[in-house]
């Protein structure tokens, strides 16, 4: 498991988020240039949850389509005769968001986003990392919502 250290929408002060603990953020700086050696760490583990995320939300939609009908994907239910094996690697109460995270919504809750944009593609990356002339790019390591 990767050390969680991307975060996105965070709540802020005295609340407590949805997990029940108070977050600290303080000690996030407020922004970074994106070529600097922290700067690259945010992008980088930014990217490789944006991929994981994907490939997660992937490989559960190809095993819903696999073994589940369109009824029991709406209704999150597992089909009486699927082995035990299979419903364990089924995560059915989570399966609208993963089609949702592939399809309706743009882009992975922890994404990596450009102009309001997520980046989906290492060329989108790129591009996004890319600064015109006389111009630096920089990291935002949160978006704070309260």
């Amino acid at each position: 498991m990767v050390k969680r250290e991307i975060f996105d929408c965070f709540r802020t002060f005295e609340r407590e988020d949805r997990n029940g603990w108070k977050g600290d953020w303080a000690h996030l700086p407020p922004m970074l240039l994106a070529n600097s050696p922290e700067g690259r760490h945010f992008i980088d583990v930014g990217w490789q949850y944006t991929v994981e995320g994907f490939t997660e939300a992937f490989e559960q939609v190809k095993l819903a389509v696999q073994y589940l009908s369109l009824r029991e994907i709406m209704e999150r239910t597992y089909p009486e005769d699927l082995p035990e094996d299979i419903k364990k690697k089924i995560n059915i109460l989570s399966m609208q968001v993963y089609f949702d995270e592939l399809g309706l919504n743009s882009g992975y809750p922890k994404y990596l986003y450009h102009d309001d944009e997520p980046i989906l593609s290492k060329s989108e990356l790129e591009f996004a990392l890319k600064p015109d002339e006389g111009l630096n790019v920089y990291v935002i390591p949160a978006d704070v919502h309260y």
